[in-house]
């Protein structure tokens, strides 16, 4: 008799066991996610890149603009910025190993980061090593995400990432990608507008 109840008892639990125990099903993607993924994983290919525009720093009362020409390979930078703030032009250039500054007197600089280094010898920082992302309207793989905010069309919008808010205000067409066009920066006092004029990507 008992082993006839345990026969029954193990086959009520067989029964069972699968309901209880299985895993609830996931949620289904929705297309402007479907669209971000994709945009996502295009975006994050676009390497190397080279882009030329202008930007227009303010700080507090202070602000000035300039124009810019941006190489970026892996983590190979060379950022031209071009008569920033009245204080002439001077190039960065990084690989992850380091980076240098060279002022409009042709002095070099270097230091571990871009912000460190543009904070002591420029009076204000660009946030060169997530920016290198955030250009492209994508987050910077290495840092926790605030919060993100996408368009219609499954694009980035709006990012919090890195103590900065990242504004990707318009896309444009070129060359058959569409890439950000106008982006805003701002993190504390410190705003930044950046406009572009021109994306150069080799053909893969």
């Amino acid at each position: 008799m008992k082993l006839a109840w345990l026969l029954v008892f193990t086959g009520l639990v067989a029964g069972c066991a699968g309901p209880l125990f299985s895993r609830p099903t996931p949620p289904p993607v929705t297309p402007a996610e479907e669209a971000w993924a994709a945009h996502r994983a295009a975006m994050a290919a676009v390497d190397p890149f080279t882009l030329s525009g202008r930007v227009a720093i303010q700080r507090g009362s202070e602000g000035g603009g300039a124009k810019l020409r941006w190489h970026q390979q892996g983590d190979a930078t060379d950022l031209r910025i071009m008569a920033p703030m009245a204080q002439g032009s001077f190039r960065l250039q990084g690989d992850g190993r380091g980076v240098v500054l060279t002022g409009p007197d042709g002095k070099r600089y270097q230091a571990a980061n871009f912000e460190a280094l543009m904070a002591a010898h420029v009076n204000w920082s660009f946030p060169v090593d997530g920016a290198r992302f955030w250009v492209r309207g994508i987050p910077d793989p290495a840092q926790e995400v605030g919060h993100l905010n996408l368009d219609s069309a499954g694009r980035l919008s709006d990012l919090a990432q890195g103590g900065w808010r990242i504004s990707v205000l318009a896309y444009r067409d070129f060359g058959g990608r569409t890439l950000p066009a106008k982006l805003f920066l701002n993190a504390g006092d410190l705003q930044i507008r950046l406009i572009i004029d021109t994306w150069q990507i080799p053909q893969s």
